[in-house]
């Protein structure tokens, strides 16, 4: 049971990453360079709401995603 719902997760995130324009590699790449998970999900929120404000503290955060 736990295992699927780690799939199912899994499988989420990698939607909306792909949905936000991340490849699959890309959001390999950036969590095997150290990058949390929580920061991958804030960033692909970013993307699909390009509306949504970062405060000001935590915009050094984002500078080297394009």
């Amino acid at each position: 049971m736990e295992n699927t719902s780690l799939v199912l997760a899994i499988s989420k995130l990698a939607a909306a990453g792909e949905q936000a324009g991340f490849t699959l590699e890309q959001m390999i790449d950036l969590l095997d360079t150290g990058l949390e998970v929580e920061t991958l999900l804030e960033l692909i929120c970013l993307r699909l709401n390009p509306a949504a404000t970062v405060p000001n503290h935590e915009v050094s955060r984002y500078r080297w995603v394009v």
